[in-house]
Parts: C-alpha cells; structure tokens; sequence
C-alpha cells in the first residue's frame, strides 16, 4: 500500500501545478471517473467504512489519474515522439514479461517472488502435480497473463505486417503457457483462429503472404504441441482441462454468495470485515472474479456507474477501429479479466487496456512504427 500511496501523491502533484490544473480540467471522462471514487470514498468515511478499503481505492484511482495526466497527448494529434516512447516503453514490458516467464519456466525457477505479498498461494500448483507456474514481474501468473493476452490481442490486430504479428502473438503466447493460464490460452488461440479467418476472407492480401503465414502457424503450432507434450509447458489445460474442482468450480462456486442475499444487500457495499464473512459463507480462500469483488466491496451502483463512466471514456478510441477489431480487443479483455480478480488487486492490466485503445487505433499505430513494419 506504501507503494500505492507514493504514486498517488506523485501523480497529485503533477496535476496540481498550474500548467496541468488547465489542461486536466478538459478531461471530462477521466475527471468524472475519479470523482465517482472520492464520492464513494466519502460516503464510506461518513457510514465509517472507510479505513479497510483505502488499498482498493488507490487502486481504482491510480488508472483513471495517470490516464489523465497523458490522455490529452493520446486523444488528439499530440506529440508523436512522446507516444513512440510510450509504445515502445509497452514493447519493453511485453518483452520482458514474456521472456522472463520463459525463462523461469525453462530453469523451473522464480526470478522474483517478492514482488507479491501473496505469492505463496498464488503458486499452490508449482508444488503439485498440475505444474509448474512462472510469475515474470506481478507476481501473480494472471496478472502477468492478463497484460501479456491485452498486448497479444493488440498487437496481433494491429497495421503491423503478418510475419510481425505472427512472431510477436508467438512469443507472447509461449509466456501464457509458461503462466499456466487456462482460460487465457484458449482466448489467445481464438485470437489466433479469428485473425486466420479474417487473413482468409481478406482480398488485398496477397496469396503468397496468406500460403506463409498459414505455413508459420502449422509451424508454430506443432511448435507448441511438441513442448506441450514432452516439456509440459501449459499441462494445466492439457492435464486437468479447463473445469475442475480446484479452480472451475470455485469460479461457479462465486455466485452461490447471492443466493443467500437479495441484490438490495450489494448496493452500497460492505466493509472489508463482511466481505471475509461473504466469502467464507460459500467456502472461498479468494474470489476469482473482479465484478463480484468490487460489488460486494462498494456496491452494484457504483460499479454500474464505473462501468459506464468508463464505456463513455472509450467511445472516442473505439470509434477509431474497424469495428469487428474493437469488439474483439475490448471483448477479449473483459472476457479474460472477468475470470479472475486481477483488475481487482492491480492497476497495471486495465491501465495498458487504456493506453493500447488509444496506440494501437489505425490513424495513430502507423506513426508509432517505422514504415517497413507496417502492411502497405
């Protein structure tokens, strides 16, 4: 939490200087965003509820603050050296993180298993027969799979030429096997398939490039098959398939907590104190899903209201992809964040989300990147 607390006072500082007050004050989606969560932060200081949920507030407000203090350069024009920087600095992440989850994989090893406090439970499976778990940078393999699966999906998506793409979603996919993320390997595989599909149906691209690229896939795939099979890179899929009792039942097992409570009971949320007993009603060490957890914590109407301050935050970038690839990254993203409690415990997955919307939109990506990466 000390860490949460430094970044928050940098970022407040930031924006209270003169220059910052007057651009921020155009920011109407990011303002509107982190004055939903000072209004709920004070109304939990007057019900006296305050105090145990400060943690998951800096979090709520970290995103929304540094959003705020770059998006003024994403949304418009802006300054196209600086959002070279910021997209090379989320390559460097998407290296890094993937290449130290191979690596820990390869020696069978953690490289830093401070970095998360509970990183002892998040590795139960590293010393039981469902395999080994590499952790990268976040500790937790979700999280790292979650910001690993938003930059694949972006980049598979993006201007970027096939055999680009294709090696990029390569790398980026052997680092989710590393994780041993179930259900963010067979979202990354259905990425894969719909950008097949859409390289089939597309008629500028050249029969040539079409013949290659479904020649790398083959390759890669038989690739990952023989490391699946004598390595046992991603054996939590393969091994124990993607419902079990450990972990997708438990995902289930989730919405049991509103069967014993009408939804009236989740409208202004709990203290933490009740969401221990919540949890423990239905058998759970954790909760694996960060709708649930954000409802029961500050309730359905002020998750409905995020939910929708955010939605009109990113029309504006949605608006500026071909539709079936909007959908697809911002569906993907849901989708995968919903099967566990990352957004929930950390800022950094919905953060890059953000910062991606805005990157990787057509009329910007192809200033990002010098001109003999990009399709013609």
């Amino acid at each position: 939490m000390f860490m949460y607390a430094i970044l928050l006072a940098s970022c407040f500082t930031i924006l209270f200087s003169k220059r910052e007050i007057r651009r921020a004050s155009r920011r109407k989606g990011e303002l509107s965003i982190i004055a939903l969560i000072i209004i709920t932060l004070m109304y939990r200081y007057l019900a006296g509820i305050l105090e145990d949920s400060i943690r998951n507030a800096m979090i709520l407000l970290i995103t929304p603050i540094l959003f705020l203090l770059v998006s003024d350069v994403f949304f418009g024009k802006g300054d196209v050296m600086f959002k070279r920087r910021v997209f090379k600095a989320l390559l460097i992440l998407f290296f890094i993180e993937s290449g130290l989850a191979i690596i820990e994989f390869a020696f069978k090893g953690h490289i830093f298993p401070w970095i998360d406090t509970t990183f002892e439970s998040n590795l139960y499976s590293a010393h039981l027969k469902s395999g080994f778990r590499s952790v990268a940078l976040h500790g937790s393999p979700l999280t790292n799979a979650l910001i690993i699966t938003v930059l694949n999906t972006f980049l598979i998506n993006s201007e970027l030429k096939d055999k680009y793409k294709l090696s990029l979603w390569l790398f980026g996919f052997a680092a989710i096997l590393a994780f041993n993320a179930r259900a963010a390997t067979i979202l990354n595989v259905s990425v894969l398939f719909i950008y097949l599909i859409k390289l089939t149906f597309n008629t500028r691209t050249h029969g040539a490039i079409k013949i290659a690229v479904y020649f790398g896939a083959t390759m890669a795939i038989g690739l990952v098959t023989y490391l699946v099979v004598f390595y046992n890179l991603g054996d939590r899929l393969f091994n124990d398939k993607l419902f079990d009792e450990a972990s997708g039942q438990k995902r289930l097992d989730v919405f049991a907590i509103f069967e014993y409570h009408d939804l009236g009971y989740f409208f202004f949320g709990h203290p933490m104190k009740d969401f221990t007993i919540i949890q423990e009603s239905v058998g759970l060490l954790i909760i694996e899903n960060f709708w649930v957890c954000e409802i029961i914590l500050f309730g359905i109407v002020f998750v409905v209201a995020l939910v929708f301050l955010y939605v009109k935050l990113l029309i504006p970038y949605f608006r500026g992809f071909p539709w079936v690839t909007g959908g697809l990254v911002c569906g993907s993203f849901i989708a995968l964040a919903s099967t566990n409690n990352s957004l929930y415990t950390q800022y950094i997955p919905l953060f890059v989300f953000l910062l991606c919307m805005s990157l990787f939109r057509p009329n910007t990506f192809k200033y990002l990147v010098p001109p003999r990466y990009i399709k013609q």
